[in-house]
C-alpha cells in the first residue's frame, strides 16, 4: 500500500511540473513578446516575477515526487537478527502432549515488541490459550489472551492495552519467523503468528515479526495438520499452550 501511493505521489507531481513548465514556456514567449512590441517595463517585471515564482513551484514539485528514502529491510535467510533472549511453549493437541516450540527473540530489532512478548512468556501468561487459527502452509496463530475468539488479546502493558510496534523492518522469508497479529487499529497486543514458509511477502510492511522457532518446527507442522472449520479455519479439536516461560 505504501508503494503504491509513493509511485501515485511521484506521477502526479511530475504531471503537476510539467503543467507547470508548460506554463513557463507561454510566459517566456509573452515576455519576448513584450520586449519587441511594448515597452511597459512593470508589466513585463510581473510577468518575469510570475515566471520566478512558477519555477520555484516547479523545483519544490520536483523535490516532493523524489523517491522518499525507504527503510532499510532485513532478510532473516541472509543476515538474521541477534537473538537476545529464548522462550518457550509447550503445547498439546486433543489433550496429547506434542513437545515444545523455543522461540528466539529479536531484542535489538524490536525492543519494544521483544519486552511486551517476553514478559508475557516469562509469567505464564499464556498457560491455557489456544491456537486459535490454523491456516496450513501459511501460518498459525495464537496468543489471545483473554478472548478466546482471537479477535483480541492483552499486552503486558498496564491495563493490557495494545500499542504500535516498533517497525516491519523484518522481511517474511524464513518458516518459523514469529510475528505480531495486529488489531483493526494497526495495534498489536499478546497475540502472535508462526510463519509456515519461506516465501510469505504477503506479511511484508503489514506484520511485524519480532522472532523465529528455533526448535519444534515439527510441532508447527503437526498444528498445521489439524482440521479446521471454516470460515475463520478454527481447528476442530484444542490446540493449547500448557506452559509458556524462559529459557535463560
Amino acid at each position: 500500500m505504501a508503494r503504491t501511493i509513493l509511485r501515485w505521489r511521484s506521477v502526479f507531481g511530475s504531471l503537476i511540473a510539467l503543467i507547470c513548465i508548460h506554463a513557463i514556456q507561454g510566459f517566456s514567449f509573452q515576455s519576448k513578446n513584450l520586449l519587441n512590441v511594448n515597452s511597459n517595463q512593470d508589466h513585463l517585471l510581473t510577468l518575469l516575477d510570475r515566471r520566478a515564482v512558477i519555477q520555484s513551484t516547479v523545483a519544490s514539485l520536483i523535490c516532493l515526487s523524489a523517491p522518499v528514502a525507504r527503510a532499510a529491510y532485513i532478510d532473516p535467510a541472509i543476515d538474521p537478527p541477534e537473538v537476545t533472549k529464548r522462550v518457550f511453549l509447550d503445547v498439546s493437541i486433543d489433550g496429547k502432549g506434542e513437545g515444545r516450540l523455543v522461540i528466539g527473540l529479536y531484542g535489538n530489532l524490536m525492543p519494544r515488541t521483544v519486552d511486551n512478548f517476553a514478559t508475557l512468556f516469562e509469567s505464564n501468561a499464556y498457560a491455557g490459550t489456544n491456537f486459535y487459527r490454523v491456516l496450513s502452509d501459511y501460518s498459525i496463530q495464537g496468543g489471545n489472551i483473554g478472548d478466546p475468539t482471537g479477535k483480541t488479546g492483552r499486552s503486558a502493558l498496564e491495563d493490557g492495552r495494545p500499542f504500535e510496534p516498533d517497525n516491519f523492518n523484518l522481511k517474511h522469508t524464513k518458516t518459523g519467523l514469529v510475528s505480531a497479529v495486529r488489531g483493526l487499529d494497526g495495534r498489536i497486543d499478546s497475540r502472535f503468528f508462526i510463519n509456515c514458509q519461506d516465501d510469505a511477502g504477503w506479511a511484508d510492511d503489514r506484520y511485524a515479526a519480532f522472532g523465529i522457532v528455533e526448535e519444534g518446527l515439527d510441532v508447527v507442522k503437526r498444528i498445521e495438520q489439524v482440521p479446521v472449520k471454516p470460515p475463520k479455519n478454527a481447528p476442530t479439536v484444542e490446540v493449547k499452550i500448557l506452559r509458556s516461560g524462559n529459557m535463560d
